[in-house]
């Protein structure tokens, strides 16, 4: 089925853009990609006090930091049992409480700053759809008991008192911390802030080749200018294969493509039904939340051959995905039966082998450092991850437990 084309996201809609600034000839660090993984490490840089420069291609949060759909999470894509059995007993609750400090920082940072993104912290709710899945959520709230952490167990009469419009979910596991903003304005707030702080932030400006070596890398713009850097950031997602000479990113890094579809403004009667929080079904397949009074919904990637891997075109859509997932829309929430979803865009992301991202130094290529890969969860990972990283570019380390797990490094000598 041919793509079709499509729009920019209600966020990029909305979200004011700040000033860009011209590229320097020369700074101490370089990060290349204004996404939340860019803005995120220049804002911890330049508190600090480094002169860093971020060099963007298009503009500040353009593609998937602005094309998501704007829910904080805790965890990731799978439920936590599943998560257990990847990672096991000791390196799961590491992960977890990575992602806690993450949403507590980057949550702090935003209401400090008062940046203006639609922040709703109502918590989020993982819905069952089958029973097979309501038990899985029993196994990962037994699991969140056991280490104490906030959550509730809910059965499908609390689902319908929680979510009265729904249909066909067999129960579901609430989250409190769990929060949902407009990506757009949050990433472009914080690169305001950066930007207060000293923050060069250059958009339209394509990176094209990195050069040299650390302490002296010379890194070529697309129309013919360069910047020399001391050190170098890749945080250009799935873009940053291209841009990396030690082939690392190439062999582990994939790109696919994520879509979502919006209603315009729903009646108030109606869209005071549904409650402002983040919430999923299917194992997080399906991913759907108010904003303000339009219904948003995005997934059913898996729903067609090929499920977007490999897809890097963010100007058009794929038709079926539109149909599944207004089909979807309509099955679980009979209200909306008639309501047209007139709203499509689509966001290209990054992921690795393993479903966590890389953040650390390239392998190989002193002064080279990477924070990218978050396989569809840069909101839940990328504010923390950039401090700690910063970390690493001024003091030689960062101390969270988890980072091992995050590490370039676990991939060189694997077969991807």
């Amino acid at each position: 089925m041919a793509h079709e084309r499509t729009s920019d996201s209600i966020w990029l809609e909305q979200a004011d853009t700040p000033d860009s600034s011209p590229p320097p000839s020369s700074t101490t660090v370089a990060v290349i990609g204004a996404g939340i993984a860019g803005v995120s490490t220049a804002l911890h840089l330049a508190s600090a006090g480094v002169d860093v420069t971020v060099l963007e291609a298009g503009d500040i949060a353009g593609r998937a930091s602005g094309r998501n759909d704007g829910q904080l999470l805790l965890g990731l894509g799978e439920h936590y049992n599943r998560i257990h059995s990847q990672f096991g007993a000791e390196r799961a609750p590491l992960l977890w409480d990575f992602l806690q400090r993450n949403h507590d920082a980057m949550l702090a940072e935003l209401r400090s700053a008062n940046i203006d993104c639609d922040l709703r912290q109502a918590g989020g709710l993982r819905l069952a759809e089958t029973e097979h899945e309501q038990h899985e959520l029993r196994q990962a709230a037994a699991l969140l008991r056991a280490e104490d952490r906030d959550h509730e167990l809910l059965e499908a009469d609390d689902v319908a008192a929680q979510l009265p419009l729904a249909r066909g979910f067999h129960g579901g596991l609430r989250l409190a911390d769990e929060a949902i903003v407009q990506p757009a304005s949050m990433v472009r707030g914080l690169a305001l802030l950066a930007q207060s702080r000293g923050a060069t932030i250059a958009t339209s400006c394509e990176v094209r080749a990195v050069q040299g070596e650390a302490g002296a890398f010379s890194i070529a713009l697309a129309d013919g200018r360069r910047v020399e850097a001391q050190v170098v950031v890749h945080c250009s997602a799935a873009l940053g294969r291209d841009l990396d000479r030690t082939g690392l990113l190439g062999r582990t890094v994939f790109a696919y493509r994520g879509q979502i579809v919006a209603t315009d403004d729903l009646p108030a009667e109606l869209a005071s039904q549904f409650p402002d929080c983040a919430m999923s079904s299917n194992f997080c397949y399906e991913y759907f939340r108010m904003h303000r009074r339009r219904f948003v919904l995005g997934g059913m990637r898996w729903s067609v051959p090929g499920e977007e891997v490999h897809v890097v075109d963010d100007g058009s859509h794929h038709p079926q995905i539109s149909e599944n997932l207004i089909a979807y829309a309509r099955r679980h929430f009979p209200a909306l039966a008639d309501v047209p979803f007139p709203h499509v865009w689509t966001g290209v992301m990054a992921g690795s082998p393993d479903g966590l991202p890389l953040c650390g130094a390239l392998p190989g290529q002193t002064g080279e450092f990477a924070l990218l890969a978050f396989n569809g969860y840069g909101l839940s990972f990328a504010f923390l991850a950039g401090k700690c990283l910063s970390e690493m570019i001024i003091d030689g380390e960062s101390a969270h437990e988890a980072l091992p797990m995050f590490t370039p490094r676990r991939f060189v000598g694997q077969r991807t």
